[in-house]
């Protein structure tokens, strides 16, 4: 019975010998459960992570905790190409998402309007090809033998016109309405733009280059030649009235916001063009002034009676008082009421349009260029072209400028703020409105009051800043939403 007890208990100890030459029972316990050592030169292996069962499935059937064990280690090991996928749209979740409507000097990433610069480039080459051909002449006559003078010049102008165009094609139009700090006050780039106008404008009181008729319209520049600062002028009162309808649009109804105050803006503009007795000048910007109150929604009913009123006293001031010589000009404006003198530039732009019949004379055939048609290459260049092309070149350009018309029009309506829309209005309304009205000058239609024809008249000042409006214009025309 003894023997039985001793033997019982030895089997309850543990077992701490072993056979002659094997480690003991611990130290092979111990170094299963030890990690091993990596073999040198050899990267030590991973052991399988084993998924838990989620929570929510423990107590089910086996088949439902295996199949939830499978989807969370496909879930927690993506390998392959899928697991690439997974990287990438991470890397773009967190990648800074770019704001469209932020505001940025420069913008390259939208296109500009393909047939608006067709149509632009299609201007200028002819019209710089018809200068050449009405005042080739007139150049060899007054520039000691240099028929290509007038055309140099333009053709400068050009270059210099278009690299401002493609600058500011890129410029995003928006920047010109936000504030500055200048001097302790906040200024936008619109207000800048307005005062050089008005200054350069005010200049030619004393410094104006006075010409033939009296009037001081250009400002000399050492080197350079001349710049005439009411071209200026017409930019800066569409990009200025631009800005204001926008910034008070919700006011527009009101008298105070919608009438009076830009209305006081507009006088102080005539004031500091006045003194160059330029009516045409005159008449543009207070046309395009009153077109951009009414597309900015000013009230009718204050609009329309103070343009009646403006227009009344104008056409007695003209016509009873005899302001200037204004009065002249209505009075000529008939080609046979004094061919030999008061309308003698009336009568051969007359005698062009009429010998030009419907196919023309032929491209550089022109006989009323040779010093029987007064500033041929300037104001009445359209009446050359009739001569030379016919009625059908006449009609082709007319056709131009009204394709130009109704594309920055439809530029305009699809823009996308209202600051783009008013100031696609405003340039495309101011360069038509003078097209049409130099058209009516050559037609004997209205009194010649010195209006020039986009594109095509002879002057540098003139074609390099209707190619810089060009540039504002597809500007507008990168952000709308076109078809």
């Amino acid at each position: 019975m003894q023997q039985a007890r001793q033997n019982t208990a030895a089997r309850q100890q543990p077992r701490d010998t072993a056979p002659p030459g094997a480690r003991p029972r611990t130290q092979r316990a111990q170094l299963r459960t030890a990690p091993r050592k990596p073999v040198q030169g050899r990267p030590a292996a991973k052991s399988p992570q084993r998924s838990a069962v989620p929570a929510g499935n423990i107590g089910k059937p086996a088949s439902v905790r295996n199949a939830a064990v499978r989807d969370a280690g496909v879930a927690g090991r993506v390998r392959g190409p899928r697991r690439q996928a997974v990287k990438s749209a991470e890397k773009v979740k967190k990648k800074k998402i770019k704001d469209p409507n932020r505001v940025r000097l420069f913008n390259f990433q939208s296109r500009v309007d393909v047939p608006m610069m067709i149509i632009i480039m299609v201007l200028l080459v002819f019209g710089v090809s018809m200068m050449f051909s009405a005042g080739h002449a007139l150049s060899y006559r007054d520039n000691g033998g240099d028929s290509f003078y007038y055309v140099t010049r333009q053709m400068t102008a050009a270059g210099i016109g278009l690299v401002g165009m493609f600058f500011l094609t890129f410029l995003d139009y928006r920047c010109l309405r936000y504030e500055l700090k200048l001097f302790g006050k906040r200024v936008t780039l619109t207000h800048i733009l307005m005062g050089i106008a008005m200054g350069l404008n005010l200049l030619t009181i004393p410094f104006g280059i006075e010409a033939v008729a009296g009037q001081r319209r250009w400002l000399p520049i050492p080197f350079l030649g001349q710049f005439q600062p009411s071209d200026l002028m017409k930019i800066a009162v569409i990009v200025y009235f631009a800005y204001y309808i926008q910034k008070h649009s919700d006011q527009m109804r009101k008298f105070y916001d919608g009438i009076l105050i830009p209305g006081l803006v507009l006088m102080a503009v005539i004031l500091s063009v006045i003194s160059q007795t330029h009516l045409s000048l005159m008449v543009i910007i207070c046309v395009v002034f009153a077109v951009m109150l009414f597309v900015g929604g000013s009230n009718l009913k204050y609009l329309l009676p103070i343009c009646l009123m403006v227009a009344g006293v104008v056409v007695f001031a003209v016509v009873v008082l005899d302001v200037g010589y204004f009065k002249e000009r209505i009075v000529f404006m008939d080609p046979l009421s004094d061919p030999g003198d008061g309308s003698y530039q009336n009568y051969q732009s007359a005698l062009a349009l009429g010998s030009g019949g419907i196919w023309g004379k032929g491209f550089g055939n022109s006989s009323q260029k040779y010093y029987y048609l007064p500033e041929a290459q300037n104001d009445f260049v359209y009446a050359v072209l009739v001569e030379e092309f016919g009625l059908v070149g006449g009609l082709a350009v007319i056709v131009l400028f009204l394709i130009f018309v109704f594309r920055g029009f439809y530029i305009a309506r699809r823009s996308e703020d209202k600051f783009g829309c008013l100031l696609a209005t405003g340039i495309t309304f101011q360069i038509g409105l003078q097209a049409f009205l130099n058209l009516g000058v050559n037609l004997c239609c209205i009194p010649n009051t010195g209006i020039s024809m986009p594109f095509f008249s002879f002057g540098g000042t003139a074609l390099m800043l209707q190619l810089w409006e060009m540039g504002l214009l597809l500007s507008v025309s990168k952000r709308a939403k076109l078809s």
